[in-house]
């Protein structure tokens, strides 16, 4: 495997960057210096491909949340911002990520020996972005929004100039609500109404190679309802932390049992342990 990363034009000065594992981010380019939403899972040096995207321009990093597979990239630059609330578990982080990683290697996902940007690079020294504050690239502007649920304190991107919304895992068609950080799915909910109020038409998320739009948050808040209607989920197992697991949901109203697909609905919220009824023996008269 000699090419780790793959690299989108959606136009504009716009750029998705796909890693080998399906991890990905977002170079925003503006007249005077480019941002990049995230920064992928850290396999392979990110820095020579937003380089050459970048022309040279002056490169801020601007983190969704805490998870290693969004931050691990971000080692390999000096401008790193994120919510103050998520500098938070980081060593924690990087003991996940090597785990991941090796994972990654042994399933074929990534090569041997590859680069790691969490091992090789240098932990930022973050600077913090709150909601409500701008970042101005030159004739474009970036701004920060709360959207808790995945993390208590996941944060989203406007691109105003495109009307476009850079969510991380804020929203994902299997929704990951089970990690310590995830708040609960009510809450979850909540945050899926504030989208429906906020100046964007389209929004691109961390996982998924595809552009969502405002009218697809409906099937969303479809998965959430299901969710807390009392369904009986399913056992889930987390394959990157060992004894981690959850419920799964899948909406009803889903057009696909594809789990990989864009169109997928699915909420994974904390383990709830199924009800076990007891069976009664009879014997051939009826008696216990």
């Amino acid at each position: 495997m000699d090419k780790i990363f793959t690299v989108t034009d959606l136009g504009e000065g716009l750029w998705e960057i796909a890693d080998c594992v399906g991890c990905r981010c977002y170079l925003v380019k503006g007249r005077d210096r480019v941002a990049l939403v995230d920064s992928c899972v850290g396999v392979g040096d990110l820095r020579p491909v937003v380089r050459e995207l970048s022309r040279g321009l002056p490169v801020t990093v601007l983190l969704t949340h805490r998870h290693h597979d969004h931050i691990a990239g971000s080692y390999l630059f000096d401008d790193v911002r994120i919510p103050r609330e998520e500098d938070v578990d980081i060593a924690l982080g990087e003991e996940q990520n090597e785990h991941a990683v090796r994972i990654y290697v042994e399933q074929g996902r990534a090569p041997e020996g590859a680069f790691s940007a969490m091992r090789d690079g240098t932990r930022p020294s973050f600077t913090y972005f709150e909601e409500g504050d701008v970042l101005d690239l030159g004739g474009v502007t970036i701004e920060g929004v709360f959207l808790p649920g995945h993390t208590d304190h996941s944060m989203g991107y406007l691109v105003r100039e495109r009307r476009l919304l850079l969510s991380g895992d804020a929203v994902t068609p299997c929704m990951c609500l089970f990690f310590p950080e995830s708040l609960p799915i009510a809450t979850w909910r909540q945050t899926l109404e504030k989208m429906q109020g906020l100046p964007f038409d389209t929004f691109r998320i961390g996982h998924y190679s595809h552009e969502f739009r405002k009218s697809d948050l409906d099937g969303f808040l479809a998965a959430a309802d299901y969710a807390l209607s009392g369904a009986r989920g399913l056992s889930w197992m987390y394959t990157y932390i060992e004894g981690l697991k959850g419920s799964l949901y899948i909406s009803p109203d889903t057009p696909t049992d594809d789990a990989d697909s864009p169109d997928f609905r699915a909420v994974i919220g904390p383990y709830v342990p199924r009800e076990h009824k007891r069976r009664r023996r009879h014997g051939a008269d009826g008696a216990a």
